[in-house]
């Protein structure tokens, strides 16, 4: 329990982050905070001013954040789809932080106006549709719209639940959507294809077609708030923490102990588990932490799984899972 005098505005702040993804920017109030924090209100106040002075901070936070996904998306190949797919997965993975950033109380002129506002990345866009596509400017500004009204859209309905598939079909739409926009701009070619790239550099030099590849997945994957600090910092997950992992595998892989069944019947929710964290390139003594007991243990339960599973490697399985 963290004593008042040991709090910052940093631990305010994370705190006051995790509500609102919890709960939305309805949770984050000064009773929810003190209580979080087992604290009174006036370190709040202190540091913030007014609880509207704190959602604003909290917003900067997850700007933040939504800047670093897109980011690592310019690094996927081609770099505009991997922008976009960045985009998807963080209002899939952040859905409350997602709609507090779209979130413009102030009317935009046009549509574009509040692209531009809410997402940006207009300039970094059109540079890398024009490197990959070959388009002229004012072709390449208009794609970048168009794709992201095609993001917002896909969006919007994969925060309600509305469209309850892994993000791998929201991004076969997105990339044959762009495919469909270059050829369309390209009309009057007799060689349309040819302004499709098929490969390209990746990540780290390598050339392929990164993009659709199940390393992607991962990428993306391992950019998760409590995946990430579970990697940092290996410690016993919880029943409501795996409910989160769970929830994360599903949307993304369409991996879970029911879609498991249909092919081994006699997988557990702890052999789901054991996969989970291969699949998160969890390695044993940090499974051992995770799950709460000794590598032996951990060993043990592998290796029963994988003759339950008829298998050699429980890696090589979960890699195509």
């Amino acid at each position: 329990m963290p004593k008042v005098s040991n709090l910052t505005r940093e631990s305010l702040l994370a705190a006051a982050l995790d509500l609102v993804r919890q709960g939305g920017p309805a949770a984050l109030t000064a009773r929810n905070l003190s209580a979080a924090l087992h604290c009174g209100l006036n370190p709040i106040f202190t540091a913030f001013g007014s609880m509207e002075s704190l959602l604003l901070a909290v917003k900067a936070e997850a700007r933040k954040l939504f800047d670093a996904r897109l980011q690592d998306g310019f690094r996927l190949n081609p770099p505009f789809k991997g922008f976009g797919i960045a985009f998807l997965w963080f209002a899939m993975d952040e859905p409350e932080l997602y709609k507090l950033i779209m979130r413009q109380t102030v009317p935009t002129a046009s549509f574009q106006d509040y692209i531009e506002k809410t997402v940006g990345y207009k300039t970094e866009c059109k540079a890398v549709i024009i490197q990959t596509f070959g388009l002229k400017e004012k072709e390449a500004e208009a794609l970048y719209f168009q794709m992201l009204y095609l993001a917002l859209g896909l969006a919007g309905i994969m925060i309600t639940g509305s469209f309850p598939h892994p993000l791998q079909a929201a991004a076969e739409i997105f990339g044959k959507s762009i495919r469909a926009f270059v050829m369309e701009i390209k009309a009057g070619s007799d060689a349309r294809e040819a302004f499709i790239p098929s490969a390209g550099p990746g990540p780290k030099g390598s050339v392929g077609s990164y993009i659709d590849s199940g390393a992607m997945m991962h990428a993306l994957v391992s950019q998760n708030h409590l995946l990430a600090s579970l990697h940092e910092t290996p410690r016993y997950i919880t029943d409501e923490q795996w409910t989160q992992i769970e929830r994360v595998t599903q949307m993304t892989f369409e991996l879970s102990a029911e879609s498991l069944r249909k092919q081994y019947p006699a997988v557990t929710k702890g052999d789901l588990r054991l996969l989970i964290l291969s699949k998160f390139h969890f390695s044993v003594a940090d499974a051992a932490v995770l799950l709460g007991i000794s590598p032996t243990s951990v060993t043990k339960a592998r290796q029963r799984l994988k003759r339950k599973l008829g298998i050699d490697n429980i890696e090589t399985f979960t890699e195509k899972l």
